[in-house]
């Protein structure tokens, strides 16, 4: 590679000569330090003319330029402003620094000492500020002490727009070495003849605990008082230093300057005022810019859309939902079409619309809905906790955290309500009680929410959720003997049907034949057009066991359609040349034809109807506590009541349908099975049976019998609360009911809500505020209801709103 011919005329610096350039340049930005500052903050006037610079005044400023590499691209990075297609061309002419011309140092090297445009108008220019690194950051200007060391004329105006704060209604700190702090009286100047003048151009900062001379510090910061650089502090001789400085001719011009620049202001008069106005007019610009970016993001968040597509460039194919809606909204939006205008132009390299900008958004924006969420629960103090598991579709097992509370703020609706908020989903590799009650616990830990003030917890019927002694509810009971369990009613139910129907070996058969029957007619679309030529009521449903209607919509179809499901599958079994379609129809026409199918049939239906009944109204969010306990021994008592007398009723229905679709309402008969019995038996085992009584006895009674029981276990819990808490959503039972009586449920009451030395209410209060307010409902009314008058009191009935 040595002997390319290329690297003959090249040549090569010594070391010596390498140390030598690099020392020099050390010492050339060694020697800059600094100067950009004093380009950026000094403002100088001038007569000369603008667009010729042989006429510029000797008085001119020139300042060296800080040629360092980091400040050369913070330079580069401040310069974003493009005013050249709002300004004309005589208004700004080639005195302006052009950074990005200059490519290194050298180049810097010949231009060092640039001239800064002055105002003609003898005014102060804010042009600096159009250059100045100092864009991109943001000061508290209401602080004296947080002003910026190289004040610019756009942070001067900002400044100067809001005047001199003065602090009121503040205990002023008391000096740990002195004893002393600050006075208010120093904010006054008393005159000879007694007069109080206020001193307006004197600020006091709570950060610094130091006072500040206002206009001093505004257009001077350099001179050589506290009171116009770090701030001043010495209490014992403030009112001395205040005079001294008062008597200053710096300080004069000073205030001078700030009452011309505040009058100028107020009359929009001066040479800046174009500027300000350019500037405000971008400033408004990216802020319509993020606010349809933000209305984007929150439209396909609600409605859980992909953003991204596969490309991330605006104007290009495929890429995306979010960049997508950007461009629709350029096509009528003028806020848009400019943004777009601008990026097709290459105007502005800041966009916004990168997915690291939309996933910093939707971050920023779920902090602000977890936080008013948070907010919400606090501010209602007590909450419940509603916690499940389920793997995602990644098989990741993830856990959702949901917290319900009685809503009680009149801000945003003037009537009490419940709330449910989702908080988060949590990603957990052990599904174990004491895992997902250590996480359940972090979680609210980490929320900021007391799980003492926890009086509620459900979760689904799973034995590590609601096992006694290791299960989550234990375990929370144990840290909170008042965080009640009541599991999910309507999933209860639900099991409760699944116990049932897994009860008995003809009720599995039995359901087996209804999703045979949907996956044949389900699996063609030939065979479901058939379907539908023969049963235009009802359509064949899957049953699954999570789903809860599905049951019941299952046997519905067949219910009522019976000889119509029987038509389809004869005329699949002449007509389908699949061969295992026609023996599928061959055997669910054996199956579907007899006696047994149709009268379980009946007795399903008959059955489930009754639950869905009470499953409807456990979903309704308004439910309350009496009315479910009602419902379910309703429920509980029809039961029993069909177990005694549906049988023979579900039979002479079913036989009634039989013959109407010429079916023989005849029971199959079984041969009996023989067991060999020993010498030492006398009897035999089993009392022979006819075939009606066997389906009696292992059909109809079990699965009856199993949801008697499965509802009793489930829902005794339910009982115990309504014992507890149940007086108090009665209102006709509370106005007949004796005084004594209503102390004794407020008693067990408040030994209920008690733990250990604290407690929610006083079973003396909570009897005087319900005989009061038992006078001032009406006999219909509901919890809610009564909800809505305890919150219109204004707190006179505090234990009852608890």
């Amino acid at each position: 590679m040595v002997g390319r011919s290329r690297d003959l005329a090249r040549t090569f610096q010594s070391g010596s000569q390498k140390r030598a350039k690099k020392q020099k340049q050390d010492d050339f930005l060694k020697k800059q330090r600094g100067a950009l500052d004093k380009y950026a903050g000094i403002v100088t006037k001038t007569t000369a003319s603008l667009n010729d610079e042989e006429n510029v005044d000797s008085t001119l400023l020139h300042s060296v330029i800080d040629t360092s590499p980091d400040n050369l691209s913070s330079i580069r990075d401040s310069t974003t402003l493009n005013l050249n297609s709002t300004i004309e061309e005589n208004q700004v002419d080639n005195s302006f620094l052009n950074i990005e011309k200059f490519n290194n140092i050298e180049d810097l090297d010949s231009a060092k000492y640039l001239p800064v445009q002055s105002s003609s108008n003898n005014e102060y220019s804010i042009i600096d500020s159009v250059n100045t690194f100092e864009n991109s950051i943001v000061y508290d200007l209401s602080d004296p002490a947080y002003w910026p060391q190289c004040m610019s004329n756009i942070n001067r105006v900002q400044i100067i727009e809001k005047g001199p704060i003065r602090v009121e209604n503040y205990t002023f700190p008391i000096q740990k070495i002195t004893g002393r702090k600050f006075s208010v009286a120093n904010f006054n100047k008393i005159m000879s003849n007694g007069e109080v003048v206020d001193r307006r151009w004197l600020v006091y900062s709570k950060t610094t605990d130091r006072v500040y001379c206002y206009v001093c510090k505004l257009f001077e910061p350099t001179l050589n008082t506290c009171l116009a650089n770090v701030g001043c502090d010495d209490w014992g001789h403030l009112s001395n230093i205040l005079k001294t400085h008062e008597r200053n001719k710096n300080h004069y011009i000073n205030t001078t300057k700030w009452f011309e620049m505040k009058n100028n202001l107020s009359s929009s008069n001066t040479l800046d005022n174009e500027f300000l106005a350019i500037f405000e007019k971008e400033k408004q610009h990216w802020r319509n810019v993020l606010i349809r970016i933000v209305a984007a993001i929150k439209f396909l968040c609600k409605r859980s859309l992909a953003f991204r597509g596969k490309s991330d460039i605006i104007l290009t194919k495929n890429n995306g939902n979010f960049l997508g809606l950007i461009e629709m909204l350029a096509e009528f939006d003028p806020t848009m079409i400019e943004h777009i205008s601008r990026i097709k132009n290459k105007e502005t390299h800041d966009h916004y619309l990168s997915h690291q900008i939309q996933d910093e958004l939707i971050q920023i924006i779920a902090e602000q809905v977890k936080e008013n969420i948070l907010s919400k629960i606090k501010q209602s103090k007590y909450y419940s906790i509603i916690m499940d598991s389920t793997p995602d579709i990644n098989h990741q097992e993830q856990v959702s955290i949901v917290i319900r509370i009685v809503h009680m703020n009149s801000d945003e609706s003037p009537d009490p309500s419940i709330k449910e908020y989702f908080l988060t989903f949590i990603n957990v590799h052990s599904t174990t009680g004491l895992n997902l009650s250590n996480i359940l616990i972090n979680q609210l830990n980490i929320s900021n929410l007391k799980l003492s003030d926890c009086r509620g917890q459900s979760y689904d019927n799973g034995a590590n959720m609601i096992g006694p002694y290791k299960g989550v509810q234990a375990r929370i009971l144990q840290n909170n003997s008042r965080a009640f369990f009541v599991p999910c009613s309507a999933h209860s139910l639900n099991l409760v049907l699944r116990d049932s129907a897994k009860s008995s070996t003809i009720a599995i058969t039995f359901f087996g034949y209804l999703g045979r029957i949907y996956n044949l007619f389900s699996a063609s679309t030939h065979r479901w057009d058939i379907f539908k030529s023969h049963c235009q009521l009802y359509t064949v449903k899957q049953w699954s066991e999570t789903r809860w209607e599905s049951r019941i919509n299952s046997v519905k179809a067949v219910r009522f359609q019976v000889e119509n499901v029987i038509g389809a599958l004869k005329e699949i079994m002449e007509t389908s040349d699949d061969p295992i379609a026609k023996s599928e129809a061959q055997s669910l026409i054996n199956e579907v034809g007899s006696f047994e199918f149709v009268l379980s049939l009946i007795i399903w239906y008959e059955v489930l109807v009754e639950v869905n009944i009470v499953s409807k109204h456990f979903q309704n969010p308004s439910m309350q506590l009496d009315v479910l306990t009602k419902m379910l021994e309703g429920l509980i008592a029809f039961l029993k009541k069909y177990r005694d007398n549906g049988f023979e009723t579900a039979t002479e229905t079913a036989k009634n349908l039989a013959i109407r679709i010429g079916i023989e309402p005849t029971f199959k008969s079984h041969r009996l099975r023989k067991k060999k019995t020993f010498f030492n038996y006398e009897n035999p085992d089993e009392v022979p049976q006819n075939s009606e009584q066997r389906f009696r006895t292992q059909y109809f009674l079990v699965i009856l019998d199993s949801a008697i029981i499965s509802m009793s276990k489930r829902f005794n819990q339910i009982n115990n609360f309504n014992s507890t808490f149940g007086f108090l959503y009665d209102m006709s039972k509370l106005k007949t009911m004796a005084d004594t009586e209503i102390l004794k449920h407020c008693q067990d009451l408040q030994t209920v809500l008690t733990d250990g030395e604290d407690k929610d209410i006083d079973a003396i209060d909570l009897l005087e505020e319900i005989l009061v307010l038992r006078e001032m409902v009406d006999d219909n009314m509901t919890t809610l209801d009564t909800l809505k008058l305890v919150k219109k009191s204004l707190g006179s009935f505090s234990n009852v709103e608890v």
